[in-house]
Order: C-alpha cells, then structure tokens, then sequence
C-alpha cells in the first residue's frame, strides 16, 4: 500500500441533509445519502488516506445558511482535528458578506481556506461584482477551491443530472471567464484548486487560447490577455483527481501544467460518487503511468503545501516528514 495520502476534495453537509443536495435530474432509483463523518473516516482507513479537506457545495439560499454550515465545518474539525480540515463556503451572491465569511471562516473558526461555485444564478466569477473577494484572497495569500454547481442548466442537461457532463464544462466557463476579465492579473498571490481535474477546461485549453489570442481579434479581449499569458495561468492553477484520475483525464491537465499541481481528491461524500467510482478513478490515479513512482505518490500530499496550518495540525508536510506530533 502506499504512504498515507490526503484527500483535497471531500464533502459535507449540515446534519440530516444529503450533501450536495437532491439535484434535478438523477434517477428515481438514484441511493439516498446523507453526510456523516464515521463514514467519511471509513473511506479513508479502507483506501490508506489520512485525512480530507471538506466543503460543503450546496447552493445554499441564504448567508444565515451558509454561515451555520461553516460553523458546523469547524466543529468536525475540532472533534476529529487530525482527521478532517475544512473550507469556508462563502455567500458569494453578497460580496460583502462574502469578505466577512472570509475573515469569519479563516481567523474566527479555522477553515484552512475557502471554497464558491462556479456560477451564482447565471453570474460566472469574471463579473466586476466579485472583485473585492478576489482582493481578500490575495491579500491574504489564501487558497480556494472552485467546485462546479449542479443547478441551472435546466435547458441543457436534457432531464439528465447536471453532474454528468454540465458540472465540468461549467468549470471550464468559470475559469475561461475569469482568465479574459484579468482576475488572474490583477490577483496571483491567492491559489486555486479546480475540481474534477478542472472539469473540460484543460482539454479546451488550447482552443480557448489560440481562438482568444487570433491576431483577427474574433473573441473579445478587453485586457488583452496574451496567449502567454493565459497559458501561465492555467499552469499555476491546482487540479484534483475526483472523477478524473484517468489518463483521459490527467493528459490534459499534464498538458497544461506540471506534475505538483495534481491533487488527489475522491469527492467522497457526494451523491453522484458512489463509493465503486471512488475506488476506479483512485485505482487509475495510483497506476497512471504517464507519472513516475515518485510523481505518482506526490499526488497524494501535493496538497499540503497549499494548506501549511493543516499540514502542521495533522504533522505531516508535502515531502511526508513530520512536522510536528499532532494531537489525538
């Protein structure tokens, strides 16, 4: 077996609720699940994995909502502090409030950083309204988790769940979105982790890059953001294996970035994870063979370099030296 890994994507979510919800289009004979940490902790003993970032992706109705859940993120932490690190959901249809949940789930409660999704009612994160987010993550050098939303798509996912094809290529729209608003420009102190490998985007990569960046000006480009430019952004993003541990999968995102930037993420917690899909895309993520052994077994501690307060609470470091002797 290899080393102990940690897990940058999993899920949670308030007591009694299913995490991420019941989303409009699974099947009717689709399991019920409903969040509790022994299982996650199961998980993680069965597939040699130490502990797991945890946020909870529900889109959420109100800041009151999202709040209480950050709250309830913190107290897993405290009753499991070796097992579980978690992300601040932040209110992002209320910037301001957003800043706060910030300043809230980082200084008051802990979180190791924070996580938003891709769109807020058909407003994708290269909107102006976002810039002051933007503005406290750089500040503070933090990192934050992108993960696909599962509503909206009423009109495309054709009475099928959005995990199934629009969740990734919404990743890719964010992030496009973001890159040709300059968002990456004006902020490069804060890190992000896309979800699912980033979704469709590193196989659209080059697509959007040369389309964008044609000398006929055919796309609208208002920052002139160059091709360089867009491929050294998409080189320092962070991407993580959940439902992407395949070489289908992880070719793109070695195309477009380096070795070190491939977190191991199960998305564990998730109704559209079943366990048995858990097990294929890690199984595939332990034999990629595009990787050397040692890249390969990196991808499972890649992610604590982004997350030094965890990485010292739970004593281990991206090169898996201890730190220091975590407490029970």
């Amino acid at each position: 077996m290899p080393k102990k890994w940690i897990d940058a994507h999993g899920h949670f979510a308030a007591p009694g609720k299913s995490s991420m919800g019941r989303a409009p289009g699974l099947s009717p004979n689709a399991r019920p699940w409903t969040f509790a940490p022994e299982t996650s902790i199961d998980y993680m003993d069965k597939t040699e994995v130490a502990a797991q970032i945890i946020s909870n992706c529900n889109q959420m109705a109100s800041v009151d909502a999202i709040r209480a859940s950050n709250d309830y993120g913190a107290s897993l932490v405290a009753k499991y502090p070796t097992r579980f690190g978690f992300l601040a959901q932040l209110p992002m249809d209320d910037p301001a409030s957003a800043v706060s949940e910030i300043r809230r789930g980082i200084d008051e409660l802990g979180a190791e950083g924070c996580a938003i999704l891709t769109n807020y009612g058909g407003v994708y994160l290269g909107d102006p309204r976002f810039e002051p987010v933007w503005a406290e993550l750089d500040r503070r050098e933090a990192t934050l988790f992108i993960h696909p939303t599962t509503r909206g798509f009423e009109a495309t996912r054709l009475g099928r769940t959005s995990a199934l094809i629009e969740s990734p290529f919404d990743t890719a729209r964010t992030v496009v979105d973001m890159m040709y608003a300059g968002v990456f420009r004006r902020h490069q102190r804060f890190n992000v982790i896309l979800a699912h490998g980033g979704g469709a985007l590193p196989s659209l990569a080059d697509r959007a890059i040369t389309v964008g960046s044609h000398p006929l000006d055919w796309v609208e480009n208002p920052h002139n953001i160059t091709a360089p430019e867009m491929r050294a952004t998409l080189a320092r993003l962070y991407y993580d294996t959940g439902l992407a541990g395949t070489a289908a999968s992880l070719d793109p995102v070695l195309d477009v970035t380096t070795p070190d930037h491939i977190l191991y993420g199960a998305d564990f917690g998730a109704p559209c994870t079943h366990l048995s899909v858990c097990d294929y895309h890690l199984a595939a993520t332990r034999g990629y063979q595009r990787l050397t052994p040692t890249q390969r077994e990196a991808i499972g501690t890649n992610v604590l370099k982004l997350y030094p307060r965890f990485a010292k609470r739970i004593g281990m470091t991206a090169d898996q030296s201890p730190v220091s002797v975590a407490a029970e």
